[in-house]
């Protein structure tokens, strides 16, 4: 299967999820005793919600792209290492898989097509949760690890006033993620970026150039392992997702 023929295939497949299903999901118990109607727009998608729930507290919403070969059932085996109360977390299973060896799992285009409508699909997945859940409208943070920080830095580069920022764990990227985003700027976003980032054997590019290339953004930059060779173990990488996080919520208080 060609490039070209994966994305008409990824498009009937997405159309025919949302034929099949009027995406009418009910919620129950999150806002009081009665259920909720939903209208989302994407059917598979996992919801991580924190113990001891405060509706009157305004969460932070995690937003975790899975590595190719998960799903989007990742989320509840992530979000408990990152933190059990503070944020809530989303998740979405990626659109592709190799028909002929479907126990590979599910993999992320590298399209800008795709991605473009995938950051609406996550907008309004966002605004009917807000229905049911409070998020806080300025602390949506993109996360993943492998190929799902390619995927986060295309999301990140098209929708900057939606998410916060975006934590790239031990990252895969693609030479196509900066590619029509000229002019973007994201000063007013965070990155977190493992400087383990694309040092895999498959992999033309380099951390260098990675680091380079986010640079150029303007962003906010922090990055993991700078001043270290061992590698972090994710245990570790999830411990400082999370005080990253809260950096970020700390920083806007002073302000």
């Amino acid at each position: 299967m060609d490039f070209t023929q994966r994305l008409k295939w990824i498009e009937q497949v997405m159309n025919a999820e949302q034929l099949q299903s009027p995406a009418e999901n009910r919620i129950l118990g999150m806002q009081g005793d009665t259920e909720t109607p939903l209208q989302l727009p994407l059917k598979n998608i996992s919801l991580f919600r924190p113990e001891h729930y405060e509706p009157g507290y305004a969460y932070p919403l995690v937003i975790w792209l899975h590595p190719d070969g998960g799903s989007e059932h990742d989320l509840h085996h992530i979000m408990p290492q990152i933190s059990l109360r503070n944020y809530l977390g989303l998740s979405f299973r990626a659109p592709a898989i190799d028909p002929a060896a479907p126990e590979n799992g599910y993999h992320w285009p590298d399209s800008h097509l795709f991605a473009a409508q995938f950051v609406e699909s996550i907008q309004k997945t966002v605004l009917e949760l807000r229905k049911v859940l409070n998020i806080h409208e300025d602390r949506i943070y993109l996360a993943g690890t492998v190929n799902g920080c390619s995927m986060a830095t295309k999301l990140l580069l098209k929708a900057p006033r939606f998410f916060a920022g975006a934590a790239l764990l031990n990252g895969r990227f693609s030479d196509k993620d900066f590619q029509k985003t000229s002019g973007a700027s994201l000063k007013a976003n965070r990155v977190l970026l493992d400087r383990r980032s694309t040092n895999h054997s498959d992999s033309k590019l380099s951390a260098q150039w990675l680091s380079r290339m986010w640079e150029t953004t303007g962003a906010d930059i922090q990055t993991v392992n700078s001043l270290k060779t061992e590698t972090t173990q994710d245990t570790e990488l999830f411990r400082i997702l999370d005080r990253w996080i809260m950096e970020g919520i700390s920083t806007a208080w002073l302000v």
